[in-house]
C-alpha cells in the first residue's frame, strides 16, 4: 500500500508541476517578446536619432558660416566706409579750392 501511495504522491507532482512549468514557459516567452520589441525600438529609433544629429550638425554648420560671414563683412564695410569718406574729403576739398580758385579769378576781373 504504500508503494501506491507513493506512486500516487508522485503523479499527483507530475501533474501540479506541468502547469507550473507551462506557466513558467509562457512568462519567459513573453519576456523575449518585451525584450525583442524593446531591442526593434532601439533599432528604429536609432537612424532617427543619428538623423537628428545629423540635422542639428547641418544647422550648427550653417550658422557658423553665417558668423563667419559676417565677420569677414565687417572689415569690408569699414574698409569701404572709410574709402567712401576719404574720397568724399578730397572731393569736398577739390570744390572748395575749386570755389576759392573761381573766387580770386573773379576778384582778379573785377579790378
Amino acid at each position: 500500500m504504500n508503494v501506491l501511495t507513493q506512486e500516487r504522491s508522485h503523479i499527483h507532482a507530475s501533474i501540479v508541476k506541468s502547469p507550473l512549468i507551462s506557466h513558467q514557459v509562457a512568462s519567459d516567452m513573453k519576456e523575449l517578446t518585451q525584450e525583442r520589441s524593446r531591442t526593434h525600438a532601439s533599432i528604429v529609433e536609432s537612424p532617427l536619432a543619428t538623423h537628428q544629429l545629423s540635422s542639428n550638425m547641418n544647422e550648427l554648420t550653417q550658422e557658423r558660416s553665417h558668423i563667419h560671414a559676417s565677420i569677414v563683412k565687417s572689415p569690408l564695410v569699414s574698409h569701404q566706409t572709410a574709402r567712401d569718406m576719404k574720397r568724399h574729403a578730397r572731393a569736398s576739398s577739390f570744390q572748395l579750392k575749386q570755389k576759392q580758385h573761381d573766387q580770386c579769378l573773379k576778384q582778379r576781373r573785377d579790378l
